[in-house]
């Protein structure tokens, strides 16, 4: 990608009444299009590889598709508007297209104040944070710099509700247990010594106000100098007191709401508390999710993993699970269950404490900056583009029935 200072790159623009197209129509889209906009940049076109969105219009601008992009004029210039930064860019590059931003800049030197977008204020600063984080992780895997965008804080199994389709796989869990907190804070500790910067921790089970020692992680992870947010994600079933509300006034805190209508029964309540002590909050009315809350082995080729791993919209968050790190969520947890098998180097136990600074850094650094797929790939459904949306939340009575793993702990093959 090209680096540029706004201004200049925004005179061009206009200069010479170039082709602009934002590859991805959706949040970062719409708001590359507003910051454009504030410019004075006309956009041509939204690109996007989900195909429900060719042809059609997002915020008045006409949706094509990648090939489309082949009979556009060589000088178009193209902002990746998502957080898919290598494999959008690895595309851009095939089709020998040399003029193609980040958002950073863009979306930096822009005043969303005003705006009407339908994104909370302290949601469009953390998009635009992350998409930041994203493109610097491009850079990282080159430069050798171990700077990571999130790491799922995994405190309880335990949820307030029983899901069918819990992307995290909660609903499989018969026995759920919370983590041991002082495994959990030595294992946060390591980490933290092993990378130069972390821009989040997402704090979450489960549910995690179901943890009563969440007060005590959340006041060890906001004492890290070199991590910037702390998030926790709540189903707006419990009410915090006391010093689990007091621990989420940290500037570093924020708590982010998912509300489900009738069954996340203390939404209304949980933001008038929120609001009376003034504690920072993100609400999302969720009433889809993508279909990936089961465990299935899908014979998948290389390339298909390979495709599915780089547009996994969780491809950038890795998962510390009583005292394990994994690539993603569904991995940690799918091992956990015991439902898949294990890849050795897929996998980093923190209870080991024979393991030196120096390999445990090592090894977190090929984890994250893995690129291609992982095991776990081949039993998920996906979570892109292509996954198909069912309802949110429905509930179960029971957990879910299970088949335990019963191979070989060497990753099954792939087709070629």
């Amino acid at each position: 990608m090209k680096d540029y200072n706004i201004d200049n790159l925004t005179s061009i623009l206009k200069s010479n009444s170039a082709t602009v197209v934002l590859f991805g129509a959706g949040d970062y889209g719409k708001l590359a299009l507003y910051a454009l906009k504030t410019f004075g940049i006309q956009v041509s076109y939204f690109c996007d590889s989900d195909e429900r969105k060719w042809g059609k219009l997002y915020c008045g601008v006409k949706t094509i598709f990648p090939k489309e992009l082949l009979g556009l004029k060589p000088d178009t210039h193209i902002f990746i508007c998502n957080n898919y930064i290598i494999s959008v860019s690895s595309l851009l590059k095939q089709m020998n297209i040399a003029n193609i931003y980040s958002c950073t800049s863009l979306l930096e030197n822009t005043d969303f104040s005003k705006t009407a977008l339908g994104i909370q204020s302290c949601d469009i600063q953390r998009k635009i944070a992350f998409h930041k984080r994203a493109c610097l992780n491009a850079d990282n895997i080159t430069s050798g710099d171990l700077n990571i965008a999130c790491i799922d804080i995994v405190v309880t199994e335990r949820c307030s509700l029983k899901c069918r389709d819990c992307s995290n796989l909660m609903q499989y869990y018969v026995e759920p247990r919370d983590c041991d907190l002082n495994l959990l804070l030595k294992s946060v500790d390591k980490i933290m010594e092993c990378i130069g910067w972390l821009y989040e921790f997402r704090v979450l089970g489960g549910e995690p106000f179901v943890n009563k020692q969440l007060h005590k992680v959340i006041n060890e992870l906001v004492k890290y100098e070199n991590v910037g947010n702390v998030v926790v994600y709540t189903n707006g079933t419990i009410i915090p007191r006391g010093e689990y509300l007091l621990c989420l006034k940290s500037n570093k805190v924020r708590l982010e709401i998912t509300n489900y209508g009738d069954i996340s029964k203390k939404y209304s309540e949980l933001i008038e508390t929120l609001k009376a002590y003034n504690i920072a909050h993100i609400t999302n009315r969720v009433s889809k999710w993508d279909d990936c809350g089961s465990i299935q082995y899908h014979q998948r080729t290389t390339s298909e993993l390979t495709h599915m791993f780089r547009n996994c919209c969780m491809n950038d968050v890795i998962t510390l699970l009583h005292g394990k790190l994994y690539r993603c969520p569904f991995s940690a947890h799918a091992i956990n269950l015991n439902a898949i098998p294990i890849k050795k180097n897929e996998v980093i136990d923190f209870s080991d404490e024979n393991t030196s600074l120096d390999d445990l850094k090592y090894g977190i650094k090929q984890l994250y900056n893995n690129s291609q797929y992982i095991n776990a790939c081949n039993y998920c459904n996906g979570r892109d583009y292509n996954s198909l949306e069912i309802e949110a939340a429905v509930q179960v009575k029971d957990p879910l029935l299970l088949n335990v793993y019963s191979g070989d702990i060497s990753n099954p093959q792939t087709k070629e």
